[in-house]
């Protein structure tokens, strides 16, 4: 618990110095709807959801490594792994970056499974924020984050990366998924298409039709670029946040929202723009 509030008054203080101080929040008070929500799942994700997963996270390693003959069950527990084959030769620093673009390449496809079929409804819980700042990068549903932990996890695990690299890769990746929630508007100038900032991402958020399914990317825009869900104009700003369906904005509301009944699309879906000039503005 001690770990928690520390961390989480840490957050506070820096995300208070950022937004209030750099960005749209000056003159605003501190307080803000539904933060009491975004807080409890905080809480539960630190004390229950990534528990589950190192649980999970820990079987798989045994179930896979143990079996295989990678290493004894014995020298597992003590601490003696430290990954397999070519890439486990590899440099400290040199496992580090290869694990991190790797990482950053499954988060985009795992987050693109995640917009689309029964998925959805799970990651709806994050997209349901309709006040965006750092804080709502930790609404989501434990489904959501332990099934794309899985996901994420097991390539690591299949191609022999040692633990510490694949461990720092994580939370690498985490501190641009806080700072792009931030309620600021850095675009990073020449660099807006080099690395993804909280204008960019906060599109990802928008309820506005032609930012709808774009920008996936975790830190390279590179991966939208490539797979067309590119989204980036410079004329304005990102807003409108939430998601097109009834949801209760509290702990269990959020909670039960993906085992809801589905609402009944549209009897018609307005189409995206698909206008050529204004597509190449947005580049």
């Amino acid at each position: 618990m001690g770990r928690l509030l520390f961390s989480l008054a840490f957050l506070v203080g820096l995300f208070w110095l950022v937004e209030h101080l750099c960005g749209n929040k000056r003159g605003r008070p501190w307080r803000r709807p539904q933060m009491l929500t975004d807080a409890a799942l905080y809480a539960f994700d630190t004390l229950i959801t990534k528990p589950i997963n190192l649980v999970l996270i820990s079987i798989a390693a045994v179930l896979f490594l143990v079996p295989t003959g990678v290493i004894s069950l014995e020298a597992l527990k003590a601490g003696q792994y430290q990954g397999f084959g070519p890439i486990s030769r590899l440099p400290g620093w040199a496992q580090f970056a290869l694990a991190f673009l790797l990482g950053d390449f499954l988060l985009y496809w795992i987050h693109r499974a995640f917009h689309g079929g029964r998925l959805w409804r799970f990651h709806a819980v994050h997209h349901s924020s309709e006040r965006l700042d750092w804080l709502a990068s930790v609404r989501g549903h434990p489904v959501n984050d332990i099934f794309a932990n899985a996901l994420l996890f097991f390539p690591f695990l299949l191609l022999g990366f040692g633990p510490g690299a694949a461990a720092g890769a994580g939370p690498a990746l985490g501190v641009f998924a806080l700072l792009g929630h931030a309620d600021v508007d850095w675009d990073w100038g020449p660099l807006r298409h080099v690395m993804t900032s909280p204008v960019y991402h906060r599109w990802h958020h928008s309820k506005d039709p032609a930012a709808v399914d774009k920008n996936f990317a975790s830190f390279l825009p590179l991966w939208d670029l490539l797979f067309g869900t590119h989204y980036l104009p410079r004329d304005r700003k990102p807003g409108d946040f939430g998601i097109h369906e009834p949801v209760q904005h509290t702990f269990w509301g959020l909670m039960k929202h993906p085992f809801s009944p589905a609402p009944s699309p549209p009897a018609t879906q307005p189409p995206l723009p698909r206008d050529t000039k204004h597509h190449m503005s947005a580049r």
